[in-house]
């Protein structure tokens, strides 16, 4: 019988973590991208690959690229759209170390197609299933089915109305390299 009291020793982290100061701390880093079409409000969608559902596009940041540049490759790859970047909504970073692992780090752009007449990616491959650009109300309707038909998560969905509902779109600059220069002072 459960007496409510969490086993200490079963949910008990390392103690000793496979990193430090010394060797660093090995960091996972994604590009997300949350793409509107300016002219009719659409969302972009990517049918992700092995029946997993509809998801925003994104993915890893390969060895010598940025995070823009992976959103940008990523949102080309997987959706077929070649995209602008206007702003960041958000950088989630989380440094735990569960499991001697590193840390994530997940930068969620906000970006616009750079041709508004560029059709999404309608022919399967190892990067998706192909992409669409849907409103709203089709995003929604997406939500209480399960994949692959339905959303893989509610994340483009919840962006979608948060854009929608005059959510916060930070200027690019916001995240930034080490050592650039900050704005108006060199």
């Amino acid at each position: 019988m459960n007496s409510g009291k969490i086993d200490k020793k079963a949910k008990k982290r390392p103690t000793t973590p496979s990193w430090n100061r010394n060797t660093g701390c090995p960091i996972h880093c994604f590009s997300l991208v949350v793409c509107r079409h300016p002219t009719t409000g659409r969302w972009l969608a990517v049918n992700e690959t092995r029946g997993r559902g509809w998801w925003l596009p994104g993915g890893f940041v390969e060895c010598g690229e940025d995070h823009f540049d992976a959103a940008v490759r990523e949102t080309t790859e997987e959706a077929g759209i070649d995209v602008v970047l206007k702003g960041v909504l958000r950088v989630e970073n989380s440094m735990k170390c569960y499991g001697g692992g590193g840390g994530r780090q997940r930068v969620i752009f906000y970006a616009e197609p750079e041709d508004l007449n560029q059709r999404p990616k309608e022919t399967p491959d190892e990067e998706s299933v192909g992409a669409a650009w849907l409103c709203l109300e089709e995003l929604k309707a997406k939500k209480g089915v399960r994949p692959p038909d339905g959303l893989r998560g509610n994340e483009l969905l919840d962006w979608a109305t948060y854009i929608e509902s005059g959510g916060t779109i930070y200027p690019l600059n916001v995240f930034a390299a080490e050592l650039t220069p900050i704005p108006g002072h060199g």
